[in-house]
């Protein structure tokens, strides 16, 4: 989503669990929401993710599900804590839904934060050190890119050593989209900048947005890395409505789809 004509929405993959208050939630209104963005024109749909901290719908599952329902928009994460998960694991599954989507996988990838609790937590319960996150995330990229692409991969050391994998099917894509999110983080902007084929953020001003756009340019430059291509995509949320009624929903919504105070929320919306 690299300009204002190239459109993207974030399917309610956590909503649908909000809205049921421990009930069953209502799963095909995601099938429903993807099939009419696709049908009016938007260009993409795409799945958050979390385990634990924020329950939502396994958003692998998710995609395959979508891959066979569509036939035209980009299928993605917005975005995976790719850290919870194998690299092995990961670039099978995204292969296959790769290969059931006829080639419209892109693969949003983030470090997630270590301010939160419920996100140590996360870490915790799946045997990932949340101090770990951003150096397993930017490992299991070059993993990733080689399974995808190597008959006989390996990595030799790091978090994951594997000798000799050839891991069918590779993607129909020959390369598959990695964007990467960050919002003014040094590192995240310098990990975009090196390992990066999209750039996902939700800064919460175009003067922010530009600023770190021109960070990731410099250390693009000293990494000697041509970034002419990358996309950029930016994460928004909105309310449509004027009536203070859809305000105040609106309101509750975010704070428990966050589980955070709108407060702060706020202060990353636009």
């Amino acid at each position: 989503m690299d300009s204002l004509n190239n459109m993207g929405v974030l399917l309610p993959t956590r909503g649908v669990l909000v809205y049921a208050r421990g009930g069953r939630p209502r799963v095909e209104l995601n099938w429903q929401m993807a099939e009419t963005a696709e049908r009016i024109g938007y260009d993409s749909v795409w799945v958050g993710d979390s385990i634990t901290s924020k329950p939502r719908l396994e958003p692998l599952a998710v995609m395959a599900a979508l891959a066979a329902r569509t036939y035209r928009v980009k299928i993605g994460t917005a975005v995976m804590l790719n850290a919870l998960r194998h690299p092995v694991h990961l670039a099978h599954a995204i292969a296959t839904i790769d290969n059931i989507s006829g080639g419209r996988v892109v693969l949003g990838l983030g470090a997630g934060r270590s301010n939160n609790q419920m996100f140590v937590d996360e870490h915790a319960i799946v045997g990932i050190p949340i101090a770990e996150r951003a150096a397993r995330m930017e490992e299991s990229i070059d993993v990733l890119r080689k399974l995808w692409t190597q008959d006989d991969a390996s990595n030799a050391a790091g978090f994951y050593p594997f000798e000799g994998v050839n891991l069918e099917p590779k993607p129909v894509q020959q390369q598959v989209p990695i964007w990467l999110s960050s919002n003014w983080v040094r590192r995240g902007l310098k990990r975009v900048a090196a390992q990066g084929d999209g750039w996902i953020t939700n800064v919460p001003s175009t003067e922010l947005f530009t600023k770190c756009w021109g960070r990731i340019e410099e250390q693009a430059k000293e990494l000697g890395r041509d970034i002419r291509g990358l996309k950029r995509c930016l994460y928004i949320s909105v309310n449509l409505n004027e009536e203070a009624d859809a305000l105040e929903e609106g309101d509750q919504f975010m704070r428990a789809y966050y589980s955070t105070p709108y407060e702060v929320i706020s202060k990353q919306l636009l």
